[in-house]
């Protein structure tokens, strides 16, 4: 019986599937292939100031890296952005500041352009977010880089019904987090309806789940997290 392959960009993994051996056609490299909106690749540092600080100092600590908007600066782009599944080899993600001094960065975050990857955005503050929590020791690596590259993919990709609705995606490294470590994958989303919580969490259940080849594997359980305060 043939081992199950997994769409993951880390070549580390044994278990990832060929992408040569999935290409069909050809297609010029210099053709333009624009995507149907421009995305925003953020970042967050971890903070080592006391929780009543945190909030304030959010937005100094999050930072926009690189947009693109097409195929092509997206391939560019991807291919220098660590995989999910790096992390569970007890790697963690490092950021030099202009002093030197090196920080860990615990949360990459791909947002529409005009969006920022906070709450009190005027697009965030009223919606919430599906929040999926990948444990290590029950998800194999492949698993977890497909989950996330699937949900990339689709998501840019405008193969997603409902995707309308979502503002952007966060990918929280939790590993060192006490006795419950885990890798957080959040959708945002700007409305707070109930009807479009429920369609679009069934979506992303199928974006999840479908593999390169068409077929239907597992999907992670999502729980909603409202950002409104009223």
């Amino acid at each position: 019986m043939a081992s199950t392959k997994y769409l993951s960009f880390n070549p580390s993994v044994a278990d990832a599937i060929n992408l040569d051996e999935c290409i069909t056609e050809e297609r010029p490299a210099d053709a333009p292939m624009p995507l149907q909106h421009r995305w925003h690749v953020w970042e967050q540092i971890q903070r080592e100031a006391a929780a009543a600080d945190r909030a304030a100092d959010y937005s100094q600590n999050t930072r926009d890296l690189a947009s693109f908007d097409t195929v092509q600066t997206f391939w560019q782009l991807w291919a220098h952005i660590p995989q999910p599944s790096e992390l569970l080899g007890h790697k963690r993600m490092i950021r030099q500041d202009s002093s030197g001094k090196s920080h860990v960065v615990d949360a990459l975050m791909i947002f529409r352009e005009g969006i920022q990857p906070m709450w009190e955005d005027p697009q965030n503050c009223v919606g919430g977010h599906l929040e999926y929590r990948i444990v290590p020791f029950q998800t194999r690596a492949g698993q977890l880089g497909e989950y996330w590259n699937n949900l990339v993919l689709g998501l840019i990709g405008g193969t997603i019904e409902h995707g309308s609705h979502v503002t952007g995606i966060r990918l929280v490294d939790k590993l060192g987090q006490g006795r419950h470590p885990c890798i957080r994958i959040e959708v945002w989303v700007g409305k707070g309806d109930r009807t479009v919580q429920e369609k679009l969490a069934k979506d992303l259940e199928k974006c999840f789940a479908t593999k390169l080849d068409g077929s239907i594997g597992t999907a992670p359980r999502g729980d909603w997290k409202s950002h409104s305060t009223r």
